[in-house]
């Protein structure tokens, strides 16, 4: 392949994930239910990590 044909391939490609990527930080997002999620599993992790282990006995038949 050409390095210029190489080039404008690269400068084209580079266009589009620019828009895309300008499209995208126009979508809203709700970083509110983010939060919460993370919230929620530092909570859960929490609570196991503050409970005693449980041991399991084995039973001999």
């Amino acid at each position: 392949m050409l390095p210029s044909t190489h080039l404008t391939l690269h400068e084209i490609r580079a266009a589009e994930l620019r828009k895309e990527a300008a499209d995208y930080a126009l979508v809203p997002r709700d970083r509110r239910r983010i939060r919460q999620q993370v919230g929620l599993k530092l909570v859960e992790l929490g609570t196991r990590l503050a409970q005693p282990p449980t041991r399991h006995r084995t039973r001999i038949a």
